[in-house]
């Protein structure tokens, strides 16, 4: 999965990312792989917050 987009991912297979990591999180091996989830579960945070801002 390293250098997709899990957003563009899920949205071709009709899945929310969240369904798309619960359900393929297996076939990630590697570290950096694991590294690039962690900023997914920070992205949803940072864009409530700048909707609360704004």
């Amino acid at each position: 999965m390293s250098g997709l987009n899990p957003a563009f991912i899920a949205h071709q297979l009709g899945h929310s990312v969240q369904m798309l990591l619960s359900t393929h999180a297996r076939w990630i091996n590697s570290s950096n792989d694991w590294q690039e989830l962690e900023k997914l579960l920070i992205g949803p945070k940072w864009v409530r917050r700048c909707e609360e801002v704004t």
